[in-house]
């Protein structure tokens, strides 16, 4: 659940729903004796003091080292810093340390860290923040999303408090994207020592932590201390809005100025508008149908082949995302392109092939899958969920949906209760970063991946321990190819964010990994 996942997105919402939601973000939008329209007024002029984002999803967690969804990992990005970053178009970029030197033998990288960077309390940051940090990360105890992304690195010396080097076990080619993550964000040592970490943020980000209503909104405010200087927008809110179709209508009343959409049909309803421009981003991430192959008739490899030969990956983006998106393979990263389908042992669709392969693991009879889906993070999430079940109907294979909100879904993800998940999984511009965690000896996430294989291990660590681009690109291409023939889930398509931006916003920049980075910046 990097990622992840809503009947509540769902277009079909009452009318007066809608405009109970609106005239409720109005209000608080508009200061006191203001109308409407002045408050229209101030929503599309660049520069307000109070930037407004609006949702339909709330964040689950304040630890930015244990965050999976999507919507906690945005906010904790705009708080924390990391000891690099990732650029619009996935380039590694400096930012907590301004350069950094590997040894020809890939095992040792040395940081120099960023001169004048205080933590929102006023203290300074040092690398006894980093060692602090990424020790907290790879103590098994914390489960740390990145723990297993960061597993080569052997001892963490601090020569000074301007430097650290990184001592690994074995080169690590996917080390700097790993550190980029908002899962490896630096925390203070002071925080971590005093066991306040996930209590009340303290980063040294762009945002201050301010306060979160559960359910409601998470409030920022412009840190005077950022290192690249205070946002232009003094308080940022995050609101949760119950639907996308009220979020659409907010902006059209000049409630938000930012909108952010995962639904296609509202998004094709949205079209342009003289007080937004609607902004499509193809995103890194994918939704997959996730099988736990150690429950029941999953643990059949035969079984499992049976689930992906039956699922037409074109059918369920045509009929839950509107065809708006890319049937894909496992692998999303931009630089490493292959077959979403050669591995498999049929072609997707083909039913007759599909119950061949159900009565070769034993259940010609077919069976029943208890399958969770989330109903506060993604839009198409039950549309998925209900043309599985229709498609896999047919083959005799019955998916029992269970709806949950984000946290109880989040709860039952990681403690893989559950025979199936209709997931939408954060993708990466490194394959290793999307499937090590999963799959490798000790992986963080490894419970509700589902499967254990020796196969996907070795692959995803020769994978990581070369930088050379020509057997990477063979490496991962066999380790697609392994993926689709052990099915442990079946990959559906990537799909496209969308953003609507108010007509007085300037500076915002959307991104492939679905971060709102620019806030940082706009206004």
């Amino acid at each position: 659940m990097i990622s992840r996942t809503s009947s509540k997105r769902y277009t079909r919402t009452t009318a007066v729903a809608s405009v109970l939601v609106v005239s409720a973000g109005l209000a608080a939008c508009a200061p006191s004796g203001s109308s409407s329209s002045s408050s229209k007024k101030s929503a599309s002029t660049a520069g307000v003091s109070t930037f407004v984002v609006a949702r339909t999803g709330d964040i689950d967690k304040l630890d930015p080292q244990l965050a999976t969804a999507f919507q906690t990992t945005q906010t904790l990005s705009l708080v924390y810093s990391t000891l690099v970053k990732t650029g619009t178009t996935g380039q590694i970029e400096p930012d907590l340390a301004t350069k950094w030197v590997t040894s020809a033998d890939g095992k040792t990288v040395t940081f120099t860290l960023r001169s004048g960077v205080v933590w929102q309390d006023g203290s300074p940051f040092t690398s006894a923040d980093v060692k602090a940090s990424l020790q907290r990360i790879l103590d098994e105890a914390t489960g740390a999303v990145a723990r297993s992304n960061l597993l080569a690195i052997a001892s963490i010396g601090t020569p000074s408090k301007a430097s650290v080097v990184l001592h690994l076990s074995k080169p690590s080619a996917a080390l700097l994207y790993s550190l980029a993550s908002v899962n490896s964000a630096i925390e203070s040592a002071k925080d971590i020592a005093a066991g306040t970490v996930g209590k009340k943020p303290d980063g040294t980000g762009p945002f201050a932590w301010k306060k979160w209503d559960q359910g409601q909104q998470v409030t920022l405010s412009a840190n005077p201390k950022y290192y690249g200087g205070a946002p232009k927008v003094h308080t940022l809110e995050f609101r949760v809005i119950p639907n996308e179709s009220s979020i659409l209508s907010g902006m059209k009343a000049g409630a938000f100025q930012l909108g952010l959409i995962s639904d296609p049909g509202v998004a094709k309803q949205a079209g342009s508008s003289s007080d937004y421009r609607l902004v499509k981003q193809p995103a890194l991430s994918y939704h997959a149908l996730m099988l736990n192959g150690r429950k029941g008739p999953l643990r059949s490899v035969k079984v499992r082949q049976a689930i992906s030969c039956a699922v037409d990956r074109n059918q369920v983006l045509q009929t839950a995302a509107y065809g708006d998106g890319t049937v894909t393979g496992p692998i999303t990263s931009p630089a490493f392109s292959y077959s979403a389908t050669d591995g498999l042992p049929c072609k997707p669709g083909d039913t007759a092939a599909a119950k061949s392969l159900l009565a070769a693991g034993g259940y010609a009879k077919g069976f029943t899958l208890d399958t969770i889906v989330e109903t506060g993070e993604y839009a198409t999430a039950v549309g998925e969920a209900q043309n599985l079940q229709s498609q896999l109907s047919k083959i005799g294979v019955r998916l029992k949906l269970r709806q949950l909100s984000t946290a109880p879904y989040v709860t039952a993800w990681l403690a893989a209760d559950f025979d199936a998940a209709v997931a939408l999984n954060g993708g990466s511009y490194d394959p290793y970063l999307m499937y090590g965690r999963y799959y490798t000896a000790g992986g963080s996430l490894a419970k509700p991946a589902g499967l254990d294989s020796t196969k996907l291990a070795q692959l995803l660590d020769a994978g990581n321990a070369t930088s050379d681009n020509g057997k990477r690109q063979t490496i991962y291409q066999n380790l697609q190819q392994q993926l689709l023939t052990e099915s442990p889930w079946v990959w559906m398509f990537r799909s496209d964010d969308y953003y609507l931006v108010g007509s007085g916003v300037s500076g915002f920049a959307a991104r492939p990994d679905g971060q709102l980075r620019s806030l940082a910046t706009a206004s």
